[in-house]
C-alpha cells in the first residue's frame, strides 16, 4: 500500500486548493515544495528589512467565492477589501481619469474626460453590461471537468441570444473590440491594458479580447470584476490554505524539489525527488506548468512525442511580463493633480490602480519592439500601492509601488545581455513615472527588478509565463493545454494538473485546483 493517496507537486495557490479539497474529503496527501516557503507566485515575503512585500501577484478578484468558504479561508485569516478607487489614469497635459466602482461616481467621471466624444459614456455602460452578460455566460464553463469545445461555447453563446459577443469577446483583438465601442483614444487605452496582462501579444493580437474578460471574471468582493488588496499581502491566501491543508492532516514538506514523476506501466506511481528519495502514491497532481510536468519532470516517459502549441510557446516565446517593486520614503505626487502639502497624505489617486498608457499607438508600439526581442523602450506600467490602505507591510512612513509593466521578452534579441537589459529597463520604467509624479526617483530606496527570467528561477514558471501559456485560442477550452487532455486528467492515469495551464487558466483564481481535486474525486468513487 502507498503512503500516500495523492502527492501534489508545487504549493502554489492552485496545489494548495487541490490539497484543501482531497485533505477535506479524507485523503492522505504531500505536498512538496521546492522553495523554503510555501505559495508559489502568491506570496507575502521579506524583500527588505521591514518591509513584506507581495513580490509576485499582487491583487485579489477572481478568487472562486465557494474556494473562500469551503476551505475556512477567512477563519485563517484572509481579508480581502474593496478599493475606494477602481483606477487613476494620469497624462501628461494635466488632463486625468478616475475610475469607480459605482454608476454614480462613474458616470460623472466619464462626462468630464469624455467632453469631446459624448457618446462614450452610454457606450461605457453597455461595454460593462455585455461583459457582464459573457462572464454570466463563462462562469457556467469554468469549473466542469469536462471543458467545452470551441463549438460547443459558441453553441452556448447562440442559446442565451448573444452569439454576436462571441467573435467581439472570445475570438477577436482587444483593439478590434474596443475601436467598435469607442471614440475617445485615451478610454479606449486605459481599458485595453486588462486584455494585455500576462499576454505574449499587443492590442490586436486575435484573442486578446477574451484575456479582457478573464480580468472581469471575478466575484470575490460580490460584484463581477471588482479587484481588491489582500490585507497582509497575497501570501495570506496561500499561508490560510496551508494551514487549512494541515489541519486537516496533509502534510507540506518544503525544500522537497521534485527530480521525476515516476510512471510504470501508464501509470503514475509517485515521484522521485533530488538526492534520490522515491514516494509513492497512486496520483500525482502537478501545479507545475504543461512544459516542467510533461517534458522536464516525465522526460522519456512522457506519452506526448509532438510538443503541443502551448508547452513550445513556453520555451520558444515565454512570457513578456516584468514586476519591479520599489520601496519608497513618500507617495507619488502626480502633475496632474494639485500639489499636496503633505506627501504622505493618501489621496484618491493612491487607492486603485494607476494606468500609464496614454494611447493605443503607445501599446503597440511598445509590442512591436518586444516581439523582435527587445525590451519595449516605452512600455505599459500599472502602478499599486496596497500600503496607502495597509500600513502593516512598511515601516512607519514608507510605502510599497508595485510597479507591472510590459513588455520584456523571456527570449532577447542576440546580443543582448540579461543583466545590462534588466538594469536599463528598470532605469526607463522609472524615468517614465516621473514623468507624471516627479517626486518619485528620489524617493526610492530599494528596488527588486523581476524579468521573465527571473520569474522563472524564482517560481519555476517556465518561459517565466505567469499563466503557464497564453489564454490566447486555441489553447483555452478543451485544448488547454493541447489534445489528448481533458480538463485536469492528462493522457496518464493517474496524473493530473492542478495549475494554470489547465482549463480554465490563470490568475489568483482557484478554478484547475478546484477542478483537479473535483476530477480526482469523482474518479474515485
Amino acid at each position: 500500500m502507498s503512503t500516500w493517496d495523492a502527492i501534489i507537486i508545487g504549493s502554489g495557490h492552485n496545489g494548495l486548493i487541490s490539497a484543501g479539497y482531497l485533505t477535506k474529503a479524507g485523503k492522505r496527501v504531500l505536498v512538496l515544495e521546492r522553495r523554503d516557503i510555501v505559495g508559489g507566485a502568491c506570496v507575502t515575503e521579506s524583500v527588505w528589512e521591514g518591509y513584506r512585500v507581495s513580490v509576485g501577484a499582487y491583487l485579489c478578484s477572481l478568487l472562486l467565492p465557494e474556494i473562500i468558504e469551503d476551505l475556512e479561508l477567512r477563519q485563517h485569516g484572509f481579508e480581502v477589501y474593496r478599493r475606494e478607487t477602481s483606477g487613476f489614469t494620469p497624462f501628461l497635459d494635466g488632463n486625468h481619469l478616475f475610475f469607480y466602482p459605482d454608476e454614480a461616481r462613474m458616470r460623472v467621471a466619464l462626462e468630464r474626460f469624455c467632453a469631446d466624444t459624448p457618446q462614450d459614456v452610454e457606450a461605457y455602460f453597455t461595454f460593462e453590461n455585455d461583459v457582464e452578460r459573457v462572464a454570466t455566460l463563462l462562469d457556467g464553463v469554468m469549473q466542469q471537468n469536462t471543458p467545452p469545445s470551441p463549438a460547443e461555447l459558441q453553441a452556448k453563446f447562440d442559446a442565451e441570444g448573444i452569439l454576436p459577443l462571441y467573435e467581439e469577446f472570445i475570438v477577436g483583438s482587444v483593439r478590434a473590440l474596443l475601436d467598435r465601442r469607442f471614440q475617445n483614444e485615451r478610454l479606449k487605452a486605459v481599458l485595453s491594458t486588462d486584455g494585455l496582462i500576462g499576454t505574449y501579444g499587443g492590442v490586436s493580437s486575435p484573442g486578446t479580447a477574451y484575456v479582457l474578460v478573464h480580468h472581469y471574471l471575478g466575484r470575490v468582493l460580490g460584484s463581477r470584476g471588482s479587484w481588491g488588496y489582500v490585507r497582509g499581502g497575497m501570501g495570506q491566501i496561500t499561508q490560510g490554505l496551508a494551514e487549512f491543508v494541515q489541519e486537516h492532516g496533509g502534510v507540506i514538506r518544503t525544500g522537497a524539489t521534485v527530480e521525476r514523476i515516476l510512471v510504470e506501466e501508464g501509470r503514475c506511481v509517485g515521484v522521485l525527488l533530488e538526492g534520490g528519495e522515491r514516494i509513492e502514491a497512486p496520483v500525482v497532481l502537478s501545479n507545475a506548468d504543461p512544459y516542467r510536468t510533461f517534458v522536464t519532470l516525465l522526460g522519456d516517459a512522457s506519452p506526448v512525442t509532438n510538443t503541443p502549441g502551448l508547452w513550445r510557446d513556453l520555451v520558444e516565446k515565454g512570457g513578456a511580463s516584468a514586476k519591479i517593486n520599489l520601496a519608497v520614503s513618500e507617495l507619488p505626487q502626480f502633475t496632474c493633480l494639485p500639489p499636496r502639502a503633505d506627501r504622505q497624505t493618501v489621496g484618491a489617486e493612491h487607492l486603485g490602480t494607476v494606468h500609464l498608457c496614454p494611447d493605443m499607438e503607445y501599446l503597440e508600439r511598445a509590442w512591436e519592439e518586444a516581439k523582435r526581442g527587445y525590451p519595449s523602450t516605452e512600455p505599459m506600467i500599472e502602478v499599486y500601492l496596497q500600503t496607502a490602505t495597509d500600513r502593516s507591510l512598511t515601516p512607519e512612513g514608507k510605502h510599497i509601488l508595485s510597479l507591472f509593466v510590459q513588455y520584456f521578452p523571456y527570449n532577447l534579441a542576440p546580443g543582448l545581455d540579461l543583466d545590462t537589459e534588466r538594469e536599463r529597463f528598470a532605469d526607463r520604467v522609472i524615468e517614465i513615472v516621473g514623468r507624471y509624479a516627479p517626486n518619485v526617483p528620489a524617493s526610492i530606496l530599494h528596488r527588486q527588478v523581476l524579468t521573465p527570467r527571473d520569474l522563472e528561477a524564482r517560481f519555476g514558471l517556465t518561459g517565466g509565463h505567469i499563466f503557464h501559456g497564453d489564454l490566447l485560442p486555441p489553447h483555452l477550452w478543451n485544448a488547454r493545454p493541447g489534445a489528448g487532455f481533458s480538463g485536469a486528467k492528462t493522457p496518464i492515469h493517474g496524473l493530473y494538473l492542478c495549475g494554470s495551464g489547465a482549463h480554465p487558466g490563470g490568475c489568483v483564481y482557484g478554478a484547475p485546483g478546484y477542478n483537479a481535486a473535483q476530477t480526482v474525486l469523482a474518479e474515485a468513487e
